[in-house]
């Protein structure tokens, strides 16, 4: 292909660029979602947990209530009946599980785009808004973990989300209507983020860091400040604990089976264990309600002996050491898996970008290397973006018990917008237009076709055993 050829190419995708990325999104979200027919990993403990609101039998979960909420309504809009058990792999019959497995694909869709329009509103060129738009688009784990009844891509899209109507409030006049709205939408967003997982008050400490920054350097009104504090810190305090006061409300009876999750603690010392379940509700008002149970979901998450086959440390995971195997299914001489695997290109140029930044960083300052676009290296956007990357990694240090590759989807969507600043950089400061589009387009080019390679792990299209094993490319991703 010539270097011409690469760059009209290369204008033809930008002219269409968000309608091919929104139609993509969708495709590759909604491609055959109904398969397999069956309960499918996680799906065992969030689809029952979603089906108790409308049996309204109470559960527990060390997870806030809102993720399942969304899905309780999403099946409530799909007429899903109660009383489906969820065992895993167990066939879903009649039931409409789509109805529930629509929401995440959703949203998982519209992550594509809102990628591209964050990293936009960030100032970055078009080029790099489409690159990380689309290494998001074709990486395999965003998309596993968009086709199931999990939370996981939810809770990603109202962090991003949250992020990206932050920075929209700079766009308008302090006090202008506008101002005051998307101030408003952040906090719900955020409330939104941290009523689903904890994970997202990761995006809450980004954006109270960010706030605290601004109200410091810019020496902010203190009409200002009182509007931030409302919209940032107890507005989303506040969803929180309305969500809990939902909940509880829309739970009255007792659970009579299949009641949610078991605490297992394993006695200091000793080789003695003791379990925990729960079929009713705390007792009490609401506020003690409140605090009881999120007692609990803070003991469940840090005392948790539970051990998976498919676990893995936080250190290993911008490697892909070790995905998760959510399903298998042998058909004549060829099987079915679905793994959590991403695509191998997409994180491991993360990799490339964490290190590259700080590599340009450093040669820009001590040895006199002039870039290009110097203003965007001393912006807060990189401040942005690596403090972003850290927050969804280190926390996970102080975190016990067992861990899922899915626990990283944060941190790498950061990392690819890292990558995506620097591989621009790269082309910009270093070859040639021409050359610059060609090697845009080639590397497109590798992404599409690993996404590609990949995808009967992704989409559970049957293989032989030797295809299976030609994409361990990984001892440690095979189970």
């Amino acid at each position: 292909m010539k270097l011409r050829e690469a760059g009209f190419l290369l204008k033809l995708l930008n002219s269409w660029e968000i309608f091919l990325l929104g139609i993509f999104g969708f495709l590759t979200r909604f491609f055959n979602l109904t398969f397999p027919p069956k309960v499918v990993f996680d799906e065992a403990h969030f689809g029952l947990y979603a089906s108790k609101y409308l049996s309204q039998q109470y559960y527990f979960d060390i997870h806030p209530p809102l993720g399942k909420m969304l899905l309780a309504l999403s099946g409530f809009l799909g007429k899903i009946q109660a009383g489906f058990d969820f065992a895993v792999n167990s066939d879903y019959g009649d039931f409409n599980f789509l109805a529930l497995r629509f929401l995440p694909a959703l949203l998982g869709s519209f992550l594509v785009l809102l990628i591209y329009f964050l990293v936009k509103e960030m100032g970055f060129s078009k080029r790099i808004a489409f690159l990380s738009s689309f290494l998001v688009l074709f990486d395999n784990a965003l998309i596993v973990q968009s086709r199931f009844i999990l939370l996981d891509i939810v809770l990603v899209f109202f962090i991003f989300l949250s992020l990206y109507l932050f920075l929209l409030c700079k766009k308008f006049p302090i006090f202008s209507a506008k101002w005051c709205l998307f101030n408003l939408l952040t906090g719900l967003s955020l409330g939104t983020a941290i009523s689903i997982k904890w994970t997202g008050i990761g995006v809450l400490a980004l954006i109270w860091f960010l706030a605290f920054s601004e109200i410091i350097l810019k020496e902010s009104f203190k009409k200002v400040n009182l509007i931030k504090i409302f919209s940032l810190l107890v507005l989303p305090l506040a969803i929180y604990f309305l969500i809990f006061f939902i909940h509880f409300s829309l739970l009255p009876l007792a659970c009579t089976s299949n009641c949610g999750a078991v605490l297992n603690h394993r006695l200091e010392n000793t080789s003695s264990s003791f379990s925990l379940s729960f079929n009713n509700p705390p007792e009490g008002n609401l506020f003690k309600k409140f605090i009881e149970t999120n007692k609990l979901m803070l003991y469940g998450n840090l005392a948790s002996t539970m051990l998976f086959n498919y676990q893995s440390d936080w250190y290993s995971w911008p490697f892909m050491i070790r995905p998760a195997h959510y399903f298998v299914e042998n058909q004549n001489n060829r099987t079915s898996y679905i793994f959590l695997l991403g695509n191998p290109i997409v994180w491991w140029l993360g990799i490339v970008g964490l290190i590259g930044v700080p590599y340009l960083l450093i040669k820009n300052y001590f040895y006199s290397f002039k870039l290009k676009i110097p203003a965007l290296f001393y912006s807060e956007n990189l401040i942005i973006l690596f403090f972003g990357y850290f927050v969804y990694l280190i926390p996970f240090l102080a975190i016990k018990r067992y861990m899922i590759i899915y626990h990283y989807l944060p941190a790498l969507i950061f990392s690819i917008i890292i990558f995506s600043f620097f591989f621009n950089s790269v082309l910009e400061n270093f070859l040639s237009k021409g050359k610059a589009n060609f090697i845009f387009f080639m590397l497109l080019l590798i992404i599409f076709i690993s996404f590609l390679f990949f995808s009967p792990l992704t989409y559970g299209f049957p293989i032989s055993e030797e295809s299976f094993q030609l994409r361990m490319w990984l001892p440690s991703w095979s189970f």
